[in-house]
């Protein structure tokens, strides 16, 4: 794998316990793009993971926090894709009896043009993918953005991977620190990747290959041993992908009615929706020296609860081992929240595609600048 990074850990410059905020204006980039269903959210778990972060620049004594943030993919500025209900969350959490307000401003720009007022220190600005210059990281763009702050806080990791204007552009505009959430995530996943206990275990599962084939392949080189399940493993079966002596495949499943079925291709290409018995015994027996395991991706088709057994199995004893323990993936994260697991791991990663490309080694510059 190709090392991008000189350092391991964020700069101490950088980081929020070593700026002094009193009296700024902080624009801080979070990710909010949360499920929404007719105008109420889904999950605000992304939003709830902000809020250190937030609450932290408050402490430090800022005058004011603009937040910015993308939701969802708007043609043009759709009233459906506002971030009003993400105000509301937001002071929800907060615990606000302050009235939203909407304050209009002369920026020209769609995504700027207005913001709510959450509470007396707190506004979000709308939808950055109301303006296109926003996905086309442009400069003019981002200097638009500068103008509403004294300094920046990037803290939306889930969006590393994305060369956009608040993302990339705007740290040559404005001095940029790391917010906590960014932090934890650098630090957790450089552990893993560049300094992990041994044995190291990777667990990886999901619905197709291709997302996760350059993860695989650069696990497989800093791993004492990858675990495939999931469709994952069917179609790394299927395709005959070369394999190392530290991979390991499952030799049985279960297929649509429920019966074990060995991992032969014809078996395969009728259905297999979970590992079997006997993996799951493999699996456990690999998993149990580990010292440290990165867990991305379900073991079956969890969305039909007739085949979660599997990935039940493994997420539970996985959380009883005494190791460094992260979980990436917003599936994965949803089982162990189903499960009540969340005590039984060290750190569950929000940065999705984020997370796969910096574990498979992809050049990532919003990251490499801000670590400068």
């Amino acid at each position: 794998m190709e090392n991008n990074f000189r350092i391991l850990r964020v700069p101490s410059h950088r980081t929020l316990n070593r700026v002094d905020f009193r009296g700024k204006r902080v624009l801080v980039r979070f990710d909010f793009n949360v499920p929404i269903t007719d105008g109420k959210i889904d999950d605000t778990r992304r939003i709830e993971a902000g809020l250190p972060t937030l609450k932290k620049i408050l402490e430090r004594g800022a005058k004011e926090v603009c937040i910015i943030c993308h939701f969802g993919r708007p043609e043009g500025d759709d009233p459906k894709f506002s971030t009003l209900p993400i105000a509301k969350a937001i002071a929800n959490l907060l615990r606000s009896k302050q009235k939203i307000e909407t304050i209009k401003t002369e920026s020209k720009s769609p995504a700027l043009s207005q913001y709510y007022k959450i509470t007396d220190q707190v506004n979000i600005f709308e939808n950055l993918r109301f303006d296109p210059r926003e996905e086309e990281n442009s400069v003019e763009f981002a200097k638009m953005m500068s103008l509403f702050a004294d300094c920046f806080v990037l803290d939306a990791f889930a969006n590393i991977h994305r060369e956009h204007a608040s993302m990339l552009a705007l740290q040559d505009q404005l001095p940029t620190y790391v917010g906590l959430l960014v932090e934890k995530e650098i630090n957790a996943l450089f552990k893993i990747l560049y300094n992990p206990e041994k044995p190291f275990v990777a667990v990886i599962g999901g619905a197709k290959v291709e997302d996760k084939l350059e993860v695989i392949e650069a696990l497989s080189e800093k791993a004492d041993a990858v675990l495939i399940g999931g469709m994952t493993a069917n179609e790394w079966i299927l395709d005959n992908h070369a394999k190392t002596g530290n991979i390991f495949l499952p030799n049985d499943g279960i297929n649509k009615f429920g019966a074990m079925v060995s991992m032969d291709p014809e078996f395969i290409k009728r259905g297999v929706y979970d590992i079997g018995p006997q993996t799951i015994m493999l699996f456990k027996s690999i998993l149990s020296s580990a010292k440290t395991i990165f867990w991305n991706g379900n073991l079956g088709v969890t969305e039909d609860k007739k085949f979660v057994h599997g990935t039940y199995e493994i997420a539970r004893y996985m959380a009883k081992i005494k190791a460094e323990k992260v979980v990436s993936g917003g599936n994965t994260a949803d089982v162990v929240d189903e499960l009540g697991l969340q005590g039984g791991f060290d750190f569950i990663s929000t940065g999705g595609s984020a997370t796969s490309d910096l574990i498979a080694g992809k050049k990532l510059p919003v990251l490499e600048k801000l670590l400068k």
